[in-house]
């Protein structure tokens, strides 16, 4: 049982991992295969369990907050839209990242009415080899393309964006991607990710040199500089690039020197809260279990002396992980400057 006591952390950033089944078989990440870490067997949380915590939500966050449903693929989860639709009865704007490979005309339909605010489709690459190479399914981004254009259809008004990673497979292509996006009426938004290492893989510091996953990291970290160079340049022409310009210094930090914190001060993180496909809750994922939504209130474990305890661990944590610098990224954190 947690032990409660009060804390003045404001809530910043909610992320609902609503599955981890998925369509696709990307090479940056294993969610798709047999969890490494987790090998008990448990029921997923049902409707009412998600309505509990949601509604437990609305307790401890103050003001707008924005509730994030990724996955895997969060349209593979059976409730996903019912569930959306209870999130907007307790007032939080709601947001899914989708590979849009599950958005035919009935879909974009069901999400059209279904009261989401936005959602964030992944395109690597206006080359279809490209795109599909990294999503390890053929005709993915075709679907990719279908879909966008059947929200446009039947999405009444729905925010549209794309999000991109910026790999070695795919550096030559992102100019033209970007110009794309501007160009496109139908389109609001491009963001753009730092490549990491693939989810559901056992923690290496040097993930970037190995012969396992390296594939990924630009080989030559100057042209990936050079590159984010001009994508602030056109993001201060007005581009819809929604990236902070300061973030985009950080990837820049980061690509040039990977070993390196790119960070002077601790992380945010623990103004978060995570909640995984069996419910378990995290502040991040990488420090401390604190409860499961089937079994315990939100609210409560967000007060609690072990909720406390991880906030402490965050504090002193030194990776650069994946939320560091692309999920919930802040940028009135200064960086270190790399001479």
């Amino acid at each position: 049982m947690n032990k409660k006591i009060k804390n003045n952390i404001n809530l910043d950033f909610v992320c609902f991992g609503i599955t981890d089944a998925c369509t696709l078989r990307c090479r940056m990440c294993h969610k798709w295969k047999e969890d490494i870490f987790i090998k008990e067997k448990t029921d997923a949380p049902a409707l009412k369990d998600w309505k509990n915590c949601i509604s437990s939500l609305r307790s401890i966050a103050d003001g707008p907050v924005q509730i994030n449903f990724g996955g895997g693929e969060p349209l593979l989860k059976q409730d996903i839209l019912e569930i959306v639709r209870f999130s907007k009865t307790k007032r939080f704007a709601a947001n899914v990242a989708t590979n849009g490979y599950l958005i035919d005309e009935i879909m974009a339909g069901k999400i059209a009415v279904s009261g989401l605010d936005s959602i964030i489709i992944s395109l690597d690459s206006l080359d279809e080899d490209t795109h599909d190479y990294l999503r390890g399914v053929k005709g993915v981004y075709r679907r990719a393309m279908d879909a966008i254009e059947n929200l446009e259809k039947y999405g009444n008004g729905l925010y549209k964006g794309v999000c991109c990673v910026l790999y070695e497979k795919n550096l030559d292509d992102i100019p033209g991607l970007v110009e794309w996006v501007d160009n496109d009426p139908r389109l609001n938004s491009i963001y753009f990710m730092a490549v990491m290492q693939p989810n559901n893989t056992a923690l290496d510091p040097g993930w970037y040199e190995n012969q396992e996953f390296g594939f990924l990291w630009p080989g030559d970290p100057q042209k990936a500089c050079s590159l984010i160079d001009k994508l602030i340049e056109l993001k201060n022409n007005g581009s819809k690039i929604t990236n902070e310009t300061c973030q985009l210094e950080a990837f820049k930090l980061y690509y040039g020197h990977p070993e390196r914190f790119v960070k002077n001060t601790k992380c945010n993180m623990d103004s978060a809260l995570h909640i995984s496909s069996r419910g378990d809750i995290f502040l991040c994922y990488r420090w401390g279990l604190l409860g499961n939504i089937k079994t315990d209130d939100l609210a409560d474990v967000w007060h609690s002396k072990e909720a406390e305890k991880v906030r402490q661990d965050i504090a002193t944590c030194k990776n650069n992980c994946h939320f560091l610098l692309n999920c919930f990224f802040k940028d009135y954190y200064p960086f270190e400057k790399i001479k």
